[in-house]
């Protein structure tokens, strides 16, 4: 840990003419890393040392990216990771200050709206009614048909606060919410659109509260899909047989059962990076090239070609 003013004199020397210097004292900085960057960010926003303001920044940038990095990895390699920690981190790309506690509270508040009118109904149809009724109703949460690509629609945040995004975004709240109420809701990875499905556990987990803990080997079938998206509508396998032909795709196991939260998140990389890509964003579409490496999706970011079944 860096003492105070140790820090400042090294701030300081951050633009030395000497590039050997300036490089040294970036080097230190980075290696103490996160302890370091509420001093960083108190320098810069008070501006003390306005030579050295732009570098300031920069480091404290750099810093931010290696963390949110080693998070990111860390989250994605383990067996169950828990969605709403993976979507801030990717949204942090774009809003580093945002906290995974207040997301988790917002989410909260909208769980509870449904649980007080859920009262004592057992019927999962009826509760996913009520919860549809909260979600799209009460909340007012809806798809954004004006401007489905815009980057705001895949970060938690600007979903939250403009209760609308595109299908992958709205389910992925949504099926947050209904785990949370014990519903044993997942998301279904169809191609050209993200639904999710209310799914029917296997006996060693049938009644488990945590829906989150419940292995996807032991999800036996989808009873009905629902499609936040278009405001909860409810829909069967054989709307989803339909929509294959329509959309000339070849029916796959994988496109009518659960698909795993890393799948989830891997999506909605993809939808930034074709989103950045559609907005001319060179530098935000790298950041989140970044983040798709640490996935396993090199061979995706190394050609310009996206595909579109991919794209929700």
């Amino acid at each position: 840990m860096i003492d105070p003013s140790t820090l400042r004199a090294m701030v300081q020397l951050l633009d030395d003419p000497d590039m050997d210097v300036s490089m040294a004292v970036e080097g230190r900085l980075m290696q103490e890393g996160e302890s370091v960057i509420d001093e960083l960010e108190a320098l810069w926003l008070n501006n003390e040392f306005p030579d050295a303001s732009r570098y300031i920044e920069l480091v404290i940038n750099k810093i931010q990216k290696k963390l949110l990095h080693q998070r990111f990895a860390d989250w994605f390699e383990q067996d169950q990771p828990d969605l709403i920690e993976g979507w801030v981190l990717v949204t942090q790309l774009q809003y580093p200050g945002i906290k995974l506690v207040d997301v988790k509270r917002q989410l909260n508040d909208i769980k509870l709206d449904a649980w007080l009118l859920m009262g004592n109904v057992e019927n999962d149809l009826d509760r996913i009614q009520i919860l549809n009724h909260v979600f799209f109703q009460q909340q007012g949460f809806h798809g954004d048909i004006s401007q489905y690509h815009y980057p705001d629609n895949s970060f938690i945040n600007r979903v939250l606060e403009r209760k609308t995004g595109n299908p992958i975004s709205l389910s992925a709240v949504y099926l947050s919410v209904a785990q949370h109420l014990g519903l044993p809701v997942f998301g279904v990875n169809l191609p050209q659109h993200f639904v999710v499905g209310l799914c029917k556990i296997g006996e060693a987990y049938a009644g488990v509260k945590n829906v989150k803990t419940v292995p996807l080997d032991e999800v036996e079938k989808v009873i009905f899909y629902i499609n936040p998206y278009s405001k909860g509508q409810i829909f069967t396998k054989e709307n989803v047989d339909s929509f294959l032909k329509v959309v000339n795709v070849t029916p796959l196991r994988q496109f009518y059962m659960p698909c795993s939260v890393q799948d989830i998140i891997k999506r909605m990389l993809r939808n930034l990076h074709y989103s950045f890509g559609e907005a001319q964003d060179k530098s935000k579409r790298a950041e989140v090239a970044e983040l798709m490496r640490i996935c396993g999706m090199t061979d995706e970011i190394s050609s310009d070609s996206v595909d579109k079944d991919d794209i929700s």
